[in-house]
Parts: C-alpha cells; sequence; structure tokens
C-alpha cells in the first residue's frame, strides 16, 4: 500500500458556487506543477416538482468542462452574475430580517467574512452572527435565525 502523503495528484476538478473567476489562475498554477485542471462551476437552482405547486429544495449543479471551459463562456458568466447579485440580494434581506429580530449584524462584517468578489451565503452570516456573539456555533445560528425554517430565512 501506499501512505496518503505519497499520492500524487494528475488532475484535479475545481469547482466553485456560480463563478468561473478562479479557474484561469487555477491552470496556471496547475500547469507549472504538472497537474491538469478540468474547469467547472457549482451552479445553484431550487427544483419544484410539478406534483406539489409551491415546493422547492435547494439542488447545487455540477458542470465541467475540457481543457478550456464552455465554448460560450460569456453566455454562461451572464447567467452566474445574476444568480451571484441574487445571492447578494439574499444575504441583504437576511440581515434586514435579523435586523428586525433586534440581532444587528453590519454588511460589511459579512462581505469581510466571505471575501473579495465571493457573492455572500447563509454560512457567512452563521459565522458573523457567532463572531458577534448572537450564537455559540454556526449550527446554533442556522437552527435559531438562518435555516430553511428560520426567521431569517430568504429565499
Amino acid at each position: 500500500s501506499i501512505p496518503i502523503g505519497l499520492i500524487l495528484v494528475k488532475v484535479l476538478a475545481l469547482t466553485d458556487h456560480d463563478t468561473m473567476a478562479g479557474i484561469p489562475e487555477a491552470m496556471s498554477a496547475a500547469h507549472k506543477c504538472g497537474i491538469r485542471i478540468i474547469p467547472g462551476v457549482e451552479i445553484s437552482a431550487l427544483h419544484s416538482p410539478r406534483e406539489i405547486p409551491g415546493a422547492g429544495e435547494p439542488v447545487h449543479i455540477l458542470a465541467y468542462y475540457g481543457m478550456c471551459g464552455p465554448s460560450r463562456f460569456d453566455e454562461l458568466d451572464n447567467m452566474l452574475l445574476n444568480i451571484r447579485e441574487g445571492r447578494y440580494l439574499r444575504a441583504k434581506n437576511m440581515l434586514a430580517k435579523l435586523n428586525s429580530l433586534k440581532v444587528p449584524i453590519k454588511w460589511e462584517h459579512v462581505t469581510k467574512i466571505a471575501g473579495e468578489g465571493v457573492a455572500p451565503g447563509r454560512l457567512h452570516i452563521a459565522r458573523a452572527l457567532v463572531e458577534a456573539g448572537y450564537v455559540d456555533n454556526v449550527r446554533q445560528a442556522f437552527n435559531k435565525y438562518l435555516g430553511n425554517d428560520g426567521p431569517a430565512y430568504a429565499t
């Protein structure tokens, strides 16, 4: 058997939520190390069964491409931009709900946690709740505020 530390990575798939922005940098770095990158993207969506009107379940679709990415990159990038803009609106809506619950979280705090250029999600808000001392941990943030039935949840 081979110890895990000696396994050589030859091919690596890269996906991120609703963006392909990191792929050129990853491909450049991987090329220097002799690694092949399979570019991809994780697209957030909502599955709504026809037989249950109004019901919906979040799904995450992983899409992988050949060596250079999709042939219609601009079209896909515009669609992903719309999704990211929706994530910003959703996060702001959740912060407004938290504020109405007397749990003020600053937008700047959430975006700092998310990182530059990253559309903030529930996990980033949960971490901000922990850091601000409103909850003890991320799980509690979801259970108390951000879960699908929580008072600060937003679609």
